[in-house]
Formats: C-alpha cells, sequence, structure tokens
C-alpha cells in the first residue's frame, strides 16, 4: 500500500511540474509573439515614414461628384498644396494641427489646414488618415459649404508624380 502511495505521490508531482512547465513555456511563447509583433510595427512604422518623408501625392475623388477629383502634394509628412483637375494652378495649404487617435484596428491621424489663395484664407481642408484610408473634409470659407473626398486606390497614390 506504502508503494501504491509513493507511486500516486510522485505521478502528481510529475504532473503538477509539466503543467506549470507547460503554463510557463505558453508565457515565453505568447511573450515572444508579442515581442516580435511590437518589432514589426516598428518597422512597419518606419518604412511608413521612409516612404513618406519625401515629396508625394495623394489623389482622392470627391464623394458626392464623380467628375471632382483632386490630388494633394504633401512633404514631410505635412500637405503643402491642393490642386482640383481641370484647374491651372495649385493652391496653398498652411498646417494648423493635428490629432492622434488611438483606438481601433489603425491609430487615426487628423490634420487640419488652412487654404491660402492670393495671400488670404479661404477656407479650411480637414484630412484624415487611418490605415489604407485618406478622407479629406474641405469648408469653403464664404458659405461653409462641406466638400468630402475619398482616396482614390486606383490611381499612383504615394508617388513622386500628380496623378493628373
Amino acid at each position: 500500500m506504502k508503494l501504491f502511495f509513493k507511486i500516486l505521490l510522485i505521478n502528481t508531482l510529475f504532473l503538477t511540474s509539466c503543467k506549470e512547465k507547460n503554463r510557463n513555456t505558453n508565457k515565453i511563447v505568447s511573450d515572444t509573439i508579442t515581442k516580435k509583433e511590437d518589432v514589426l510595427l516598428k518597422n512597419q512604422s518606419l518604412e511608413n515614414t521612409a516612404t513618406t518623408t519625401k515629396e508625394h501625392y495623394i489623389c482622392y475623388n470627391a464623394d458626392n461628384n464623380k467628375n471632382l477629383k483632386i490630388w494633394i502634394r504633401f512633404h514631410n509628412n505635412k500637405a503643402i498644396s491642393v490642386k482640383y483637375k481641370g484647374s491651372k494652378t495649385a493652391i496653398s495649404l498652411n498646417y494648423l494641427k493635428e490629432e492622434f487617435l488611438k483606438g481601433g484596428a489603425h491609430p487615426t491621424i487628423i490634420t487640419h489646414y488652412n487654404e491660402l489663395y492670393n495671400g488670404k484664407i479661404n477656407g479650411q481642408y480637414i484630412l484624415t488618415h487611418s490605415g489604407i484610408w485618406d478622407y479629406v473634409k474641405y469648408i469653403r470659407g464664404k458659405d461653409q459649404k462641406e466638400f468630402n473626398f475619398t482616396i482614390d486606390h486606383n490611381s499612383n497614390n504615394y508617388s513622386s508624380k500628380p496623378c493628373f
């Protein structure tokens, strides 16, 4: 009988030891995966920063008018001008502020600009970026009318050349 209890005790200790080792192994694997994900996210962020620190363009389509298109020219991650399709010249943008919202699948960056036309503020652009989506809201100064645009994923965005 004593032998039976000794074997039972040894088996119990062995199983408990294996369970604890398994928990530790799972924690190590989980921590390793988290660290690898953090490194990948940091590397991806660095790649995106490297891509967008040079001058580039993003093309947009108006949400409610299929013929209305714009491109926005960026330099060092800041919008510097906007041009409407059919227009001869680009309009200057003046940076105001930036908001960074955490949460969701991707952080959201909202940047505000004044439109400068003939040296005067003519309206405001609000650019929103989240993941692969970019949106523009233009508020015309004279009557506060709003125009909304969405990135044109069929254009050659983030390139050194405008789409039109």
